[in-house]
Formats: structure tokens, sequence, C-alpha cells
């Protein structure tokens, strides 16, 4: 059987049976169809092919760090673009792992990032926004141990069919229990090759704790691949009183 390398969403090369859908240039961190012009001509020119990467599909491109075409991909390339051109409000409010800061666009939660040091710098704080406040508030119950769900307008700013798709699963893992990549892949299908895609939507959950991807473990029960650190996942579980499962 013909074997291909295409790169996973740990941005490394890993053996397939299957051909990839997608290609990318490493050096460009950019990736497209296998048929875009752009691409087709510089490999002709004899360039471009040192440079030359392989996906099997967009989730895995992207959580690998590559962006979309703009000559091949226009739709998801203004996408990709547009989310990030304008900028976020903020607040921050403490957890059971300490500060965090909660991103916002006005008329939803965007983005929760663990460290308050990484809240851009075109991103002016706002106590009063209505949905900053009432996010800040929902989080000290839950730190407090009042709160065991978030009822919130979320606005992620990015994430493709299959990120979402998994991050709507996480969010509905209950508190004080634990899932795995592996059920979760079962759940939509895509068999257990398709854990480590589950791994890498999970790691590229732009809203922590509210989406909570910690209550995601491995199949044998190790705490492994947390965006914000195992301390950080073994503190929420425990806050949880999820420790026990795993």
């Amino acid at each position: 059987m013909k074997q291909y390398t295409l790169i996973g969403p740990d941005a490394q090369p890993y053996r397939s049976s299957t051909p990839g859908t997608l290609g990318g240039h490493r050096g460009q961190q950019l990736y497209g169809r296998l048929d875009c012009p752009s691409a087709l001509r510089a490999i002709a020119r004899g360039e471009y092919v040192a440079q030359r990467v392989f996906f099997a599909d967009e989730p895995t491109a992207i959580a690998a760090g590559y962006r979309p075409c703009g000559k091949c991909l226009p739709t998801e390339y203004a996408t990709w673009k547009e989310r990030r051109s304008v900028p976020l409000i903020h607040t921050t409010v403490e957890t059971p792992i300490g500060e965090i800061a909660l991103l916002g666009d006005g008329e939803g939660l965007c983005e929760i990032r663990f460290d308050v040091a990484d809240i851009p710098p075109d991103s002016p704080r706002a106590d009063a926004d209505p949905i900053l406040r009432e996010s800040a508030r929902q989080f000290r119950g839950y730190a407090e141990g009042l709160r065991e769900t978030f009822d919130l307008p979320l606005r992620p700013r990015f994430g493709t069919s299959f990120q979402r798709a998994v991050w709507d699963h996480v969010a509905r893992v209950p508190f004080g229990t634990t899932t795995t990549y592996g059920e979760i892949a079962d759940v939509l299908g895509v068999g257990g090759a398709g854990a480590r895609a589950v791994g890498a939507a999970n790691g590229a959950n732009p809203l922590p704790i509210v989406v909570p991807c910690h209550r995601v473990i491995g199949a044998r029960g190790a705490l492994t691949g947390y965006a914000g650190g195992l301390d950080r996942k073994r503190t929420l579980l425990a806050h949880e009183g999820a420790l026990l499962a795993v």
C-alpha cells in the first residue's frame, strides 16, 4: 500500500495511507487547494517544491498554524483576515487558576486567555461592557462553587466546521465529569484515528472553562493536551470534583 507524508496538527510529519487534500508552503505558513494556480505556476518554475507540504484537511492545517491562501480560498482568507482586524475589548477576573482575561466584541465573549500579560496591546479595558460584566459575574460564581454552567453569548472569531463541532460537543460535557478524545471522535464519526484531530481542535478552543476542554482526557485517564498546562487542568478538575474520574 502506498504511503504519503502529511503534516499533522502538531506541525510534524506523519505517514498516511491516504493522500492529502490540501497543499501548503512551510516557509509562508500558507495552505490552499492542490490545484491552486499560484502554487502550480511556482512549481512549474522550479520554485516552492522544497517547501511543499500536505494536509489531510482544513482543521489540521489551521491547527498546525497555517493560514488560507487568498488566491484559491478567497472566502476563507477574507474571513481569516477580518477576524484579526478588529480589536477586542477586555476585562479580567479571578478564577481557581488565577487571574484570566475575558475578551469580547460588544456582542459576545470571543476569547479567554489564561495569562493577563497576553492581552493584545490594542485591546481597551471595558469593565462596564454588559457582556464582559456578566461574564465576570458568572466566573466569580464558578470560582466560589456557586455555578456549574455558564450562560453567555459566545462569538469565537475563528473555527472550522470540524473545530466547532468538537467545541459544541465539549460544551455539553457535564460539570464534575470527563470524556476522552477517542469518545468524541467516535461520536463525530471520525473513528480512532480522528482522536488526534479532536485533540488539535480541543487545543485550539478559544473559550476554555466556558467550553470545558479541561474535561477531555487521554484514553487511560492521562491529563494530557491542555493549552493552559497540566497544572491548570488538574486544578480545574479538582475544583469540579472530577479527579476521581481520571
